[in-house]
């Protein structure tokens, strides 16, 4: 049975793809656009799940959500390909973390500093929200810089899933144009770019966009 992933352009879901890549699947892709006006998904988008957000994936007649979530149900049924660590491994406690701080911890001053940005919380920059994230994200880029300094790879000296998950936060601050200060990012997203199920990844989304 063919994995559809539920893709919606400029979004997380693209890590799952990269995903998808690594572990060598077969899959196909089901591309929604945003509305321009608005950002959000379109009509159809919406009508597949009471809480329409992506990623999604569909598996034969189940249909989940949740990054973290379409994760470990991948890699549970379909096998790991070794990216994902035995809880025996001494490297299983760092990657269990990092899968769960790309969605947690790290999307909160991701978030805060989208909304304050867009001027959700007053103007730009000038709001109670804006200085907590400014906060946020600079606490958020030295934790990420301290760790990638130290090792190749965010669970240890192996990569994982817990890469391709914190793979798009480090691409964020790069996105952001924020990168420079911090090397061991930049040369772990060098790391990342230079995989080739990264690359077909790329290629994969972009052809079905």
């Amino acid at each position: 049975m063919t994995l559809t992933l539920i893709h919606l352009e400029n979004s997380r879901s693209d890590r799952i793809v990269w995903l998808l890549e690594e572990l060598g699947l077969d899959y196909e892709i089901e591309t929604h656009q945003r509305d321009p006006r608005t950002g959000r998904a379109d009509a159809a988008f919406k009508k597949l799940h009471p809480y329409a957000k992506a990623p999604m994936l569909r598996d034969g007649d189940r249909l989940l959500i949740e990054s973290g979530a379409i994760f470990e149900y991948v890699m549970g049924r379909y096998g790991d390909a070794g990216l994902r660590p035995d809880p025996s491994d001494e490297d299983w406690p760092d990657y269990l973390q990092w899968m769960h701080f790309a969605e947690g911890s790290a999307m909160l001053p991701i978030l805060l500093d989208h909304f304050q940005a867009a001027g959700l919380a007053g103007p730009p920059g000038e709001s109670m929200l804006a200085a907590m994230a400014k906060d946020g994200m600079a606490d958020l880029y030295a934790y990420v810089e301290s760790v990638l300094s130290e090792r190749d790879w965010f669970a240890g000296d192996r990569f994982t899933a817990a890469d391709v998950m914190m793979g798009w936060v480090v691409e964020v601050v790069e996105g952001r144009g924020e990168i420079g200060p911090y090397p061991a990012m930049q040369r772990a997203l060098e790391r990342m770019r230079a995989r080739p199920a990264y690359q077909r990844a790329k290629e994969r989304a972009a052809g079905a966009a």
